[in-house]
């Protein structure tokens, strides 16, 4: 394992997250790690960022087919 991802991924919360997470975690019945886990990587494969991604990149596009050009001088 890559220790640089490990400090990358490591996250400070206060006792009062800590137990917030650790409730949940028991709630959905997985390890605070697990549960962890797969907030994580939910967020990550979230569709709803991958859209929001894909719209910028489709407007960035639009917009420089769009731009009027003006060829006065030639």
């Amino acid at each position: 394992m890559d220790l640089a991802q490990v400090a990358a991924l490591s996250v400070s919360l206060t006792a009062t997250e800590h137990d917030q997470v650790q409730r949940a975690a028991t709630a959905a019945g997985q390890s605070v790690e697990d549960f962890a886990r797969d907030a994580i990587l939910g967020a990550a494969a979230d569709p709803f960022l991958a859209a929001l991604e894909q719209a910028v990149d489709t407007v960035t596009a639009r917009a420089a087919e769009d731009q009027v050009r003006h060829d006065y001088a030639g």
